[in-house]
């Protein structure tokens, strides 16, 4: 199946208790424009007996994810990086700034996100969900508008662990035939509930 597009970035606050994970506060990034995820896995460890390699291991050892949206909400922001959002009184006017300082605390994130796919003319819907992510703070770049508009978008990049839940799994995923299964699935996975602030990139 060939991918044909790219859909709806969710994340989620993670938390674990021992072997028990949980999800909280979670919703959308903003609209999805690029998506990569890049899997390390341990150096060749073979066991030799009868002058061949009789077993293999390549273990997963870690990852790394970047993700581009069309923007990144104040609110998000505060949410998947940990910053402080306080209130600030400018002239007449009340603004919301995000401080980035040393009380920041970068929390752990599941991630999950839609890729559509066609084969045979027949659209499906894989739905991935990585439980353990956690992101640093991107990067900042713009460009002046010229005589046309340049597009300029937001990227994330990540480290992808496994999850502390039981087995330590680093990646879920399914193929469904419908759209909204697909999405179901992943904010089943990710304990998101609430569709009603989802245009504020928040669903608690």
């Amino acid at each position: 199946m060939a991918g044909i597009g790219l859909r709806k970035p969710f994340f989620a606050v993670y938390q674990n208790v021992g072997s028990v994970v949980t999800y909280s506060n979670g919703g959308l990034l903003g609209k999805a424009v690029e998506f990569s995820a890049s899997i390390e896995d341990g150096s060749d460890n073979n066991f030799h007996a009868d002058d061949g390699v009789a077993e293999s291991d390549r273990t997963f050892a870690g990852g790394t994810i970047s993700l581009t949206t069309d923007d990144l909400s104040d609110e998000v922001s505060k949410i998947i990086l940990g910053v402080t959002m306080k209130e600030l009184t400018v002239g007449e006017k009340t603004v919301s700034e995000l401080i980035f300082d040393d009380t920041a605390v970068t929390p752990y994130l599941g991630i999950g996100i839609i890729v559509p796919k066609m084969n045979r003319q027949i659209i499906s819907y894989r739905a991935i969900v990585f439980p353990k992510v956690m992101f640093s703070v991107p990067d900042d770049a713009a460009t002046t508008k010229g005589e046309s508009i340049e597009w300029q978008t937001k990227t994330i990049e990540g480290t992808i662990l496994r999850s502390d839940a039981v087995g330590h799994p680093w990646k879920r995923e399914t193929t469904i035939a419908d759209e909204e299964t697909a999405i179901a699935y992943i904010k089943q996975l990710l304990n998101i509930t609430d569709d009603t602030s989802a245009e504020k990139g928040l669903l608690s």
